[in-house]
C-alpha cells in the first residue's frame, strides 16, 4: 500500500455503484448481537469469518447468520489444508480495509480468496460486516457476490435443522 489507509467494504461498494445503506449502531461483534441492535433476524445476516494461509494470503468465507462453518470443506474449497487455517489478526484485517468485529466480504485486499456458502446469494436483502463494528451493510444478497470479484462458491456453512433451507 502506500501509506493511506485501505478502502473500507462501503467505499468499494460506492466505487462499484453497488446499491446498498448503511447501518449505524453501537459497537458490537457476535451477530446475535448486531441483530438485535438492528432489529433483523440472524437469517437475514451474512457473517463472514477472516483466516490467513501460512503464505500470509486473507481467506474470508461468508456464511448464512445462523450457520456454522464447516472448516474442512472451507480448506477444501480454498485448496489448504485445515490445518493450514489461521484467525486473521486485527493487523491482517486493516491492511483489507477492516476491523475485527465487523468482517465483510468486500475487501479491499485484491489478493484475497472469499468462498460464499452455495446458500448465500439466494438470500435476499442481508445485513453483513462494513469493515467496522459500529455499522452494518444492507444489501441484496446476489448484489453482495457479484460485486465481490473472483469469488469462489462451496457447500461450507451447517445450517441448523430447524432453519430456513
Amino acid at each position: 500500500m502506500n501509506g493511506l489507509s485501505p478502502l473500507g467494504p462501503p467505499e468499494i461498494l460506492a466505487s462499484l455503484g453497488v446499491s446498498f445503506r448503511l447501518h449505524e449502531h453501537p459497537d458490537v461483534t457476535s451477530p446475535v448481537e448486531v441483530c438485535a441492535a438492528l432489529g433483523v433476524p440472524l437469517e437475514r445476516t451474512v457473517k463472514t469469518l477472516a483466516f490467513v494461509t501460512p503464505e500470509d494470503r486473507l481467506l474470508l468465507a461468508a456464511v448464512p447468520g445462523h450457520a456454522r462453518l464447516r472448516y474442512g470443506a472451507l480448506a477444501r474449497a480454498a485448496g489448504v489444508r485445515r490445518s493450514d487455517l489461521s484467525p486473521a489478526d486485527a493487523g491482517r484485517l486493516a491492511r483489507a480495509g477492516m476491523q475485527p468485529g465487523g468482517v465483510s466480504p468486500v475487501s479491499a485486499d485484491r489478493s484475497a480468496m472469499v468462498v460464499f456458502d452455495g446458500t448465500v446469494s439466494g438470500l435476499g436483502r442481508v445485513h453483513c460486516g462494513s469493515g467496522r463494528p459500529g455499522s452494518s451493510i444492507e444489501i441484496e444478497a446476489a448484489q453482495l457476490t457479484a460485486a465481490v470479484p473472483g469469488i469462489t462458491t462451496a457447500p461450507i456453512a451447517a445450517l441448523p435443522a430447524d432453519g430456513p433451507p
